[in-house]
């Protein structure tokens, strides 16, 4: 719920300006022409919608078709007309075109209105290396709006009338620091206005500026200053009611009373010692690239993480309130349901136990055969568990194999074997059969529990332990020996639940294996094993507590969450778990489908879709129109992981379901790592964000153990409580002094601290002395828009050591050529990291997470004639 100040008052101290009513604008616009700019969000929405109702032929133009779309169906539903124009005004040969077009459909144009605007706010010492956000910011807030008037001016004096209205900031006139890029441009713009009023007016054409003060629109949402202008602020239509008493009574200027007053004072306080001096002081105590080194520098921020604290803890209240977190707990009815639930121990089945105690008719699953009660799907588990007990004698000490898709009968066997105390293997099921053969054999596997549509894989593995087919599936035959029984077969046997007390299994998660053989790591589930992870707890990681406001959306008690990454994956597999802990229904799709994904979060009102980079990109690669056809608005958060999300793609998706996208970093040996909010992501795309402060610490190092400098790539190292205690086959990753551990990976820090991934250490190739990581290349050629994916790999080559060759896939109906690729490399990296050889292929190998498979690149490269071995 917002909290606002009364009208009267906000006007009274100059927080708002009057509007216009309806009476007066009815007749001024009414089958006007008027062009709105920025109409996809916020004031220009608000505004376009205002004018459509009072009769203008009104003319929404902005980036994202698919907002304005809504916006003329919202109008048409209001009696109004709103026609849309969608166009990136930051390409000005575009802006032309635009308005070629819209002459040659309507004429002329009455009003035109420069609402769109790029905000940025940050600190100059975080913008040393991103000039090109001071670029886009003047395209769009400046040389945009002046191109389309520019283009606009010649039909305007022919007809001798026109009016112009810009939407600017009450800023202009006092700029506060952090903003330069978007006060700088917005200034310009004004002043550019206001030299070319004069010769505007001799040709019939009049200017209006308006200086609005705080608003709560989106542009505003990424910024902490947002929460404050809730309270004193105007709403978008408040806003738009500015603009539509400027169209009306066309004054040079619409601005609040302090500044009108103000402006002579501020210019001549800006120009003494004092007015430096206390600004430089804030600039100090906020900047932390600025702040003294020392105490002084640490008390400081330590003030501000509390003061930060405090105000995000206010906010994140409201936002657990809406998670209705008293619903966790049970009704009176329902205790005796939740102590029996507790008595089967504590292991990852007590989790199902207690969601069909709370709440036994919820859907835990909705798959591809239906839905699923909690009480039904925990009835099936502990008959299964049963079964399993007689049949096998499986039990603590005993390793439990699941290699399935993602469905009911993943979640009832690895249940099951929890609930009896066994360790837990989830396979891959994207292993052919020698590799799983040999995971079974390393990993001891004593039961498997799998799909029959595995049934080729797994007669090529060599694994003769017992088997327990999960899901036969209609159009596969049944095609296990007959010795191997089905869980519905178990289940049938209705034997009375084990009474054995669950404690201490064991989750045995297999690493990636994209270069080579899975390993397990295990982490075992007993409430014995919390005493190692305390004991690596330190005080000062009580600071993660001031973390928790920046991840929200806060999960709901019961909503549903769709769970797309396969379960086999530690990413998965949390989901799934997380959901029971929620008594959320879990969405669970054998196999991925993007349309399907979409109608799911429209039908079943999703708040949260946990997806995988490679399902992103293939949800972007549907239709536009086919895109619009869902409806998304329920959707609170995205998180996202597994493998990189290439910049161009989160933005893409971010524009097109708004700021929902979270980037996560983690790995199955290290455990956590960093989180990209959405406005990190805005604001860099491609980061993976901040490490939680105070529980996970990550340094990039050089090969002497060196912190390097932010920019410079090094090797990530990784300290927190929970890397995990060594392989299952035996073995473990170093551990350096001091308790870090290498991830493995190879990344580098921006200059605000954002952490970004470069690759793996292992994939690093040497080029002429160079070193050169495949996943930069990739992403670039990734951002061509011929190209759909790409991957690199390092080949030998006589003259360099190695060279990098490149295999793209093409998007459908694009043309591109190996040098136009090349090229375009070449114009924004070094020459040693543009690929000498760019191969064309229909798909590239990628595990079932969406990582990319490399030494099947070089499969790839010798079917295509380069050579591979030195």
């Amino acid at each position: 719920m917002v909290v606002q100040l009364p009208k009267s008052v906000r006007i009274a101290t100059g927080a708002l300006s009057p509007g216009i009513s309806d009476r007066r604008l009815q007749p001024a616009v009414r089958g006007k022409v008027i062009v709105v700019t920025g109409a996809s969000s916020g004031v220009g929405w608000s505004t376009a919608l205002r004018l459509a109702r009072a009769g203008a032929i009104v003319l929404a133009v902005a980036r994202r078709a698919d907002q304005l779309e809504r916006l003329q169906a919202r109008a048409a539903a209001e009696n109004g007309v709103v026609h849309p124009f969608p166009c990136d005004i930051s390409d000005l040969d575009a802006c032309a075109q635009l308005i070629d077009r819209i002459l040659a459909e309507h004429g002329r144009v009455d009003v035109f209105v420069n609402n769109a605007g790029r905000s940025i706010r940050r600190w100059l010492t975080e913008s040393v290396d991103r000039f090109d956000n001071f670029e886009d910011t003047a395209l769009v807030n400046y040389l945009g709006p002046v191109r389309l008037i520019m283009s606009l001016l010649p039909s305007m004096r022919v007809r001798g009338a026109g009016h112009i209205v810009n939407v600017s900031t009450a800023g202009v006139h006092a700029p506060p620091v952090e903003w330069t890029a978007y006060i700088a441009t917005k200034a310009a713009f004004s002043t550019w206005l206001r030299g070319a009023g004069p010769e505007l007016r001799a040709d019939g054409i009049t200017t209006s500026t308006i200086h609005l003060q705080l608003v709560m629109s989106p542009m505003l949402g990424p910024f902490r200053i947002y929460r404050y202008a809730q309270l004193i602020g105007m709403t978008p239509e408040e806003a738009a009611g500015m603009v539509c008493r400027a169209i009306v009574d066309r004054p040079m200027a619409i601005r609040p009373w302090w500044e009108r007053a103000g402006v002579p004072l501020l210019y001549a306080v800006e120009n003494t010692k004092t007015s430096e001096r206390v600004k430089t002081l804030y600039v100090r105590a906020t900047n932390p690239a600025a702040r003294p080194a020392g105490m002084a520098g640490a008390a400081l921020e330590r003030a501000e993480d509390l003061a930060h604290f405090a105000d995000d803890l206010v906010v994140w209240a409201g936002e657990a309130a809406r998670a209705r977190p008293h619903r966790v707990l049970p009704p009176p009815t329902r205790v005796p349901q939740t102590v029996a639930a507790l008595r089967g121990g504590v292991t990852i089945a007590t989790l199902l136990a207690l969601f069909a105690a709370r709440f036994p008719d919820t859907p835990a699953v909705i798959d591809d055969d239906g839905e699923i009660s909690a009480a039904e799907l925990h009835r099936r588990v502990e008959k299964l568990a049963a079964a399993m007990r007689q049949r096998w004698n499986i039990g603590r000490g005993s390793r439990v194999g699941v290699l399935c898709r993602n469905h009911r009968g993943f979640v009832e066997a690895i249940m099951a074997g929890a609930r009896l105390s066994a360790d837990v293997v989830p396979l891959n099921y994207g292993f052919a059969g020698p590799q799983l053969g040999s995971v079974l054999d390393r990993e001891h596997v004593d039961l498997l529990c799998y799909d029959a549509e595995f049934q080729a894989a797994l007669a090529n593995s060599g694994f003769r332990g017992p088997r327990l087919v999960v899901r036969s599936g209609s159009a596969t035959p049944l095609s296990a020996p007959a010795a191997a029984p089905s869980v519905d077969d178990l289940i049938a046997q209705d034997l009375p639940p084990v009474r054995m007390v669950g404690y201490g299994a064991t989750l045995v998660i297999l690493t990636g294996g994209t270069t080579g053989v899975p390993k397990g790591a295990p982490r075992r589930l007993a409430l014995g094993e919390l005493i190692p992870y305390a004991l690596r707890l330190r005080p000062r990681m009580l600071g993660v507590l001031t973390e928790i406001p920046r991840f929200t959306p806060i999960p709901r008690i019961g909503n549903p969450i769709i769970v797309a990454p396969p379960l086999h994956h530690a990413y998965g597999l949390g989901a799934m778990l997380l959901a029971c802990a929620l008594g959320a229904p879990m969405i669970l799709r054998r196999t991925f489908d993007a349309q399907q994904t979409l109608a799911d979060i429209e039908r079943y009102s999703v708040n949260i879709a946990c997806l995988v980079p490679a399902m992103l990109k293939r949800i972007m690669d549907l239709p536009p129109e086919i895109r619009r056809d869902y409806n998304c608005m329920t959707l609170d958060a995205v998180p996202c992981g597994a493998a990189p999300l290439p910049p161009r793609l989160g933005t893409e998706f971010m524009d097109e379901f708004g700021d929902v996208l979270f980037n996560g970093y983690g790995s199955t040996e290290v455990g956590p790592g960093a989180l990209a909010t959405p406005a990190d992501l805005r604001a860099a795309p491609g980061t993976v964000g901040y490490p939680p402060k105070g529980l996970v610490d990550i340094r990039i190092v050089d090969a002497d153990g060196r912190d390097v400098r932010p920019g410079d790539t090094g090797r990530i190292v990784n300290r927190n409580p929970v890397t995990f205690l060594g392989y299952s086959g035996g073995g473990h990753k170093p551990v350096l002094p001091g308790g870090w551990m290498d991830s493995g990976d190879v990344g580098h820090f921006d200059s605000a601290g954002r952490l970004f991934i470069d690759g793996r250490s292992d994939d690093m190739i040497l080029s002429g002395g160079e070193n050169v990581f495949p996943q930069e290349v990739e992403e670039l050629l990734q951002s061509h828009p011929a190209v759909a994916d790409a991957g690199a790999v390092g080949v030998p080559d006589p003259e360099f050591g190695q060279r990098l060759a490149a295999f793209v896939v093409r998007r459908p109906g694009a043309e591109v050529t190996d040098a136009e690729l090349q090229a375009y490399v070449k114009s924004s990296l070094a020459n040693y990291k543009v690929p000498r050889e760019v191969v064309f292929t229909g798909e590239l190998p990628r595990s079932t997470s969406g990582k990319l498979r490399r030494a099947q690149l070089l499969v790839l490269a010798e079917t295509a004639g380069i050579r591979t071995a030195g």
